[in-house]
């Protein structure tokens, strides 16, 4: 089995049933040659870190390689099939990826759609709501628990993440917080001792206030 994810170029934000759509037509045609620059630019870097099976059998690099079968690509779209056992991590990277090339990923496990630019609430159990209020994100943030142990707000390159318990690596009673502005060496992270803090950071985030990253001791992590 395995997680497939599309990655396309769309002019405009995409419903779920857009999204679907546009997925469900991929597969009647023929996969070729990508001709938009910004889903071709998005491929090379994908593959530069994730090389395709063809490419990882020929170097002996199969680890390498998260896929269960071949990518399948169109003129303005890549559908990736990503073995379970990599899916979370390959779904991060997919995410910046798309971001930062201004492109829409589609889940069609879930139906999940993340537009570029759009301000996206996912959590750990599942949960994706696009352009959330403020309700929605103390909602989302007040669920989080040892099973449901992460949430992320993020918009076009930039993010705020917290996380709980062991999986995130924060100290007990305490909240590990981190945030990115782009790049990967734009990434920071601290622990909190109180989910109002959480709530605060996210609040601000949403609305543009970047006044609350002054509120905390930052360290910058290297990834």
């Amino acid at each position: 089995m395995s997680l497939n994810l599309a990655v396309w170029f769309a002019p405009a934000a995409m419903s779920a049933a857009d999204a679907k759509r546009k997925y469900e037509q991929l597969f009647e045609i023929e996969p070729g040659e990508i001709r938009h620059p910004q889903v071709a630019a998005f491929y090379r870097e994908l593959t530069a870190r994730y090389p395709e099976l063809v490419d990882a059998l020929e170097t002996g690099d199969l680890e390498k390689a998260p896929w269960s079968a071949a990518l399948s690509r169109y003129e303005d779209a890549v559908v990736m099939p990503i073995s379970w056992s990599f899916a979370g991590v390959v779904l991060r990277v997919v995410l910046d990826l798309a971001r930062h090339h201004g492109l829409v990923v589609y889940n069609p496990q879930t139906d999940d759609v993340h537009n570029p630019a759009a301000l996206s609430l996912i959590a750990c159990d599942g949960s994706h709501l696009e352009n959330p209020d403020p309700a929605a994100i103390r909602a989302a943030l007040q669920r989080l628990s040892a099973a449901n142990w992460y949430a992320v707000l993020e918009r076009g390159d930039a993010y705020v993440q917290v996380g709980q318990g062991q999986y995130a690596g924060a100290p007990e009673g305490h909240y590990a917080l981190e945030h990115r502005d782009g790049s990967p060496d734009r990434h920071y992270r601290t622990d909190v001792p109180s989910l109002e803090d959480v709530t605060t950071a996210f609040l601000a985030f949403a609305t543009h206030d970047d006044t609350w990253r002054a509120h905390f001791e930052w360290r910058k992590l290297d990834l």
